[in-house]
């Protein structure tokens, strides 16, 4: 019998695209759900001269879907650091917690990893999976949800052979499901781009956001590759969008800096304890600002923006020009992208 209860993932940083590397203790993660399927391409033959057609071929073999997370303290590192593109040594803290600061790189040519999923049954392999993008969503009272989307090879049914076995993931642990990020844990805080530094005074209140980060990723099939498509690269600029949902229209602000094309820059800052995650995003435009009427209840006002790049880091974001920034800072002392 297999459910979910059963469910066993990993994901492990690879160096060679389409060849599997043995998961270990320190890869394991949980998640959710997941939807990452195979499909394979029928060729039919569809020559005259008979009644139907009774030949085919297999052509391409198409691999891809999404898992699903809770965001965590610690735990998600290098599926993050896939997307963002740039880690390195974290910054010690002296105090037991280290930082980590996952920048955008322009672009993330190199970096995928092998992702085992045990079924209870069996082994679900995909040796080359890149994560071309992710989507951080939270609303008021729940945990934060992460969704990851890949980009894979090929999927291999493993049992008794291969770099993931059903012995070798059966016998690892799923972490700890302590460190979940909460929306109450969060501090919420816009201004003009051009303004002072943030801080309390600038904190908004919204009842839930979505971030969206797309790499805009394809893989090529090509001669000598066999049916599997090669290591996914770039189609197109990035694209990154925020939406934010108020649940009361109070304010004319964000109406306001539609009407006008006044740039933003934003955070948002979860902490619990020792743990922190930042993330910081130095330039906004605004692209949606409403008050929807919805009968007689209350009058909401969604707002939306792109994320884009900043010419110069704006006051109070140091270093920080890329449309998005990270910095966790956990007990994890290790390069996530190592």
């Amino acid at each position: 019998m297999s459910t979910g209860r059963e469910i066993k993932a990993a994901f492990k940083k690879a160096d060679t695209w389409g060849t599997a590397v043995a998961c270990a203790q320190s890869d394991m993660i949980l998640i959710t759900s997941e939807s990452v399927s195979r499909s394979r391409e029928q060729l039919l033959d569809d020559s005259a001269g008979h009644a139907f057609q009774s030949n085919s071929d297999q052509g391409f073999i198409t691999c891809s879907g999404d898992i699903s997370a809770y965001l965590r303290y610690t735990g998600l590192e290098t599926l993050l650091a896939m997307v963002m593109g740039a880690a390195g040594t974290p910054t010690d803290n002296l105090d037991g917690t280290y930082t980590h600061s996952l920048a955008m790189a322009d672009h993330i040519d190199g970096l995928f990893g092998t992702l085992a999923l045990y079924k209870g049954f069996s082994v679900h392999e995909f040796a080359g999976a890149k994560v071309t993008g992710f989507s951080l969503s939270g609303q008021a009272g729940q945990p934060l949800s992460l969704g990851l989307n890949l980009l894979c090879d090929d999927r291999v049914i493993n049992t008794t052979s291969g770099a993931n076995t059903t012995t070798v993931m059966a016998a690892l642990d799923s972490p700890s499901p302590a460190g979940r990020v909460l929306f109450r844990h969060g501090s919420f805080r816009i201004n003009d781009q051009s303004g002072a530094a943030l801080d309390s005074a600038n904190e908004i209140q919204p009842s839930g956001f979505t971030l969206s980060v797309s790499r805009n990723l394809s893989g090529d099939h090509l001669a000598g590759g066999g049916d599997t498509i090669s290591e996914p690269t770039a189609t197109g600029f990035p694209t990154l969008s925020l939406s934010l949902d108020f649940p009361v229209y109070t304010s004319d602000v964000f109406l306001s800096d539609l009407g006008s094309d006044t740039r933003k820059k934003m955070s948002m800052i979860f902490t619990s304890g020792d743990n922190v995650i930042t993330l910081s995003m130095p330039h906004l435009a605004l692209t949606n600002a409403e008050a929807s009427i919805n009968g007689a209840g209350k009058i909401t006002q969604p707002v939306s923006a792109a994320l884009l790049a900043a010419s110069s880091a704006p006051t109070g974001m140091d270093g920080i020009t890329a449309p998005l920034h990270i910095a966790i800072t956990n007990t994890l002392s290790t390069d996530p992208l190592a």
